[in-house]
Formats: C-alpha cells, structure tokens, sequence
C-alpha cells in the first residue's frame, strides 16, 4: 500500500499485501511491483502525489491500496493489477468512473477537508483517532475510532477536531448520477458551500 503523500506525525506506517495464484492454484502473496522482482510482498510502493483537487488539504496525506478499473474485478492475466500499477504513476482521481478505490487518509491534529461531493457510495471506517463528519445541512457526528461510515453521495467534509492524529480508510464505489427532487442531477463537487457559509 502506498504511504500517505504527506507525513503526519504520530501515525505508523504500513505495508500493502495482495494474494494471487501460483501455477498450480495455490494462493501465493504477490511481489508488489511486478517491474522490481527484488522487492518483497511486505515492501511498500512508491507513493502517490497529493490528490490534485485537494490542494487546500495540505495536513492530510492519501495512501492509494488498491484501485481497479471495473466494479467487477477481472484476476485474469492479472488485469486488476495492471490497473492498479497504472494508478501508482499515473494518480487517479478521487473516484474512478466505472471502478473503485480503497484509499487510507491520514488527518493531522486540526485538519479539514473542503466541503466536497463525489458521485460514489463510500465504505469507511476510522482506524485510528477521532473524526468528525460534517455534512452540507450543517448536521454533525463524531466518529471514534472503530465507527463506520457510509457516505452515499452527500456533501460532506472531514475534521480532525483533536488534538491527536487520526486515520481512516475508504472504499470508493463509482454509482449513477445522483438525482435529488427539485435539485435535478447533483455532480461532483469540491466547492460546496457549507451551512456556516
């Protein structure tokens, strides 16, 4: 898995580990960089950059564990992995079209995201720390480290409102166009006005 972009303190680093099959059908651990034989499946792989829309998030950093270009994952000829060795060097947005993202983000004490939408279903779960989710109605929660989350297209933002860093993990689902009763379509947005706006 790739480490965060940015380095916040307090926080341990991680190692990816993806499984495959040898030629006989036994699972195996992969090598993660199938240019690079000599690393091992516990070496950690080059980083990504800092996602681009997210250039007023500088206390966070984004690791990138995984991608694919379908919902439907295609082992085959490990097409999966090619898709995701592409997105180690050429970065991904926040949301693939047609794929899914499993990304780690790391909050330093007193960082915020911008209030931002993206047309996807995302899984979470704080790993470590305490987040607060704040959405664009104003509505509030905390989440300790443990709760889980499911953000279904909403506008939302992320706090780190201790004084400790925090971790959480998120599986990004491309979905259908969001379309809301006299709203029409919602798309994807990283500037939506908050309620204290």
């Amino acid at each position: 898995m790739t480490q965060p972009t940015t380095k916040v303190q307090g926080l341990p680093e991680f190692s990816r580990h993806i499984t495959t099959h040898n030629s006989e059908g036994k699972a195996i651990f992969q090598t993660p960089n199938p240019d690079d034989p000599s690393t091992s499946a516990s070496t950690p792989a080059p980083p990504i950059s800092t996602i681009p829309t997210w250039t007023n998030f500088p206390t966070s950093g984004f690791g990138l564990g995984y991608a694919t270009d379908a919902l439907q994952a295609d082992f085959n000829q490990d097409a999966d992995l090619e898709a995701y060795y592409k997105y180690l060097h050429q970065h991904p947005g926040v949301v693939i079209q047609g794929g899914s993202v499993f990304r780690v983000v790391d909050m330093a004490p007193g960082a915020s995201s911008p209030m931002h939408r993206t047309v996807s279903l995302d899984y979470g779960v704080v790993l470590e720390g305490e987040i607060e989710l704040e959405l664009d109605s104003g509505e509030r929660r905390r989440l300790p480290r443990g709760d889980i989350f499911v953000q279904r297209g909403t506008a939302h933002r992320w706090h780190n409102t201790s004084d400790q860093p925090a971790r959480l993990l998120a599986v990004q689902l491309d979905s259908k166009p969001i379309v809301v009763d006299g709203k029409g379509v919602l798309s994807e947005d990283f500037n939506v006005p908050a309620a204290d706006a």
